[in-house]
């Protein structure tokens, strides 16, 4: 069985991906979690993590699919060349992003004017360098709230995306993109 790589960078979301990786232990589905070192990586809950291994040894044979976290800052992140390269290597993998974390594929050029949800209004990425036709099918935190996407997350071809409070469905559905069916009512949804 393949493995669902995890990265993980600072002030990550932890409670955006638990779902998700409890659906793969339940499934028995290998993870490695990455970072762009072996040091701990503190998420914005204060939980820390050693990463089983760097961004730097990666065998891409050995996945089929990518988890990317929210966090609480990503500014850092998004502009660090390692993490954007690594992230491109799962072009053609099922990949999971949440919360902010889509922008880490748009900056990639994995979903640059595809529809996907990301926990942020478009206003503050445009401050931030992006541009119109990078977000023109981004549904943003706003959004959401005014006009709720039904299932409670965007797939665009093999990524899935979702905005935090949505995560246990996410969380289901990008189980499902990985082979996993797990009943919703495991998690409270019917």
């Amino acid at each position: 069985m393949k493995k669902t790589a995890i990265l993980l960078y600072d002030s990550f979301c932890n409670f955006e991906i638990s779902v998700a990786l409890e659906i793969l232990a339940l499934a028995e589905k290998p993870i490695t979690v990455f970072g762009i070192t072996k040091q701990a990586i503190r998420s914005e809950d204060g939980l820390s993590i050693f990463p089983d291994d760097t961004i730097d040894n990666l065998d891409l044979d050995a996945y089929d699919s990518l988890i990317l976290p929210g966090a609480m800052d990503i500014r850092e992140t998004i502009e660090n060349e390692r993490i954007v390269d690594f992230i491109k290597k799962f072009e053609k993998k099922t990949i999971g992003a949440i919360s902010i974390a889509p922008l880490l594929l748009v900056k990639a050029g994995l979903l640059n004017g595809k529809p996907f949800m990301a926990g942020i209004n478009k206003e503050e990425l445009f401050e931030e360098g992006f541009s119109e036709s990078d977000l023109t099918e981004m549904v943003g935190w706003d959004d959401n709230l005014r006009k709720p996407v039904e299932e409670g997350y965007i797939i665009t071809g093999n990524i899935i995306t979702s905005i935090s409070y949505n995560f246990v469905k996410w969380a289901l559905a990008f189980g499902k993109m990985v082979g996993i069916d797990i009943p919703a009512k495991t998690f409270g949804i019917e």
